[in-house]
């Protein structure tokens, strides 16, 4: 088995591959997102020769699908308040939220990550940064942000992301630089938290700069 370590990650999520089913259909049932994303993965943990693992927000989570199931039989399934401790592999993220997204990553290090988007977490800006898959239309994730206000949101990761936007300088810097986008309509705050993902921010400081956000 080849070691991770040996092969080239990406530089900030440290995957070897990610990809993702959005959730823009609400017509689409989940079976069918489930079963693009298990495929995936399979083929990921054949690649990688480590069995695949299952996160959901809780561990009562998902395990109704037949396919979500086999992943959880063959690995594992885990949850961030889950008492059961995995190694490292390929995984499966089922409609996570920020905490359980970040979860996901530091268990899926070194190895791939695919992503079931649900409806209260959109991680479109998370996927593009990561470099992710999009596996309904076979094509690599584009950011949909405009480069200017990437620029400033960059900026503000730069200032206040490693503490998670707990500072009063930190939090008053992303409102001098991120005010008029979210005013303007040109940056979401569920935008913004998916986008400070991918370079590595906390579950905890995503959710904060959303919920700074959004008070705008």
């Amino acid at each position: 088995m080849t070691k991770p370590e040996s092969i080239g990650l990406h530089p900030t999520t440290y995957l070897q591959a990610a990809a993702w089913v959005p959730d823009d259909d609400p017509e689409r049932p989940w079976d069918e997102a489930v079963d693009l994303a298990a495929d995936w993965l399979w083929e990921r943990s054949e690649i990688e020769g480590v069995a695949p693992l299952l996160v959901t927000n809780a561990l009562k989570s998902g395990t109704f699908m037949p396919r979500l199931a086999e992943i959880a039989s063959a690995g594992g399934h885990a949850a961030p308040l889950g008492k059961t401790r995995f190694k490292r592999g390929p995984v499966l993220a089922y409609v996570p939220d920020e905490r359980s997204l970040r979860f996901a990553l530091d268990l899926a290090r070194g190895y791939s990550l695919v992503v079931v988007e649900g409806f209260t977490f959109p991680i479109g800006e998370w996927a593009a940064g990561a470099g992710a898959l999009n596996l309904l239309t076979g094509e690599d994730s584009q950011s949909s942000i405009p480069e200017d206000v990437r620029k400033d949101l960059d900026h503000v990761v730069f200032f206040g992301g490693n503490n998670g936007w707990t500072g009063p300088h930190e939090k008053s810097n992303a409102h001098m630089f991120l005010t008029k986008h979210v005013q303007s309509g040109r940056l979401s705050p569920e935008d913004a938290a998916g986008y400070v993902m991918s370079p590595g921010v906390s579950d905890g400081g995503a959710k904060r700069l959303r919920e700074l956000l959004a008070k705008l």
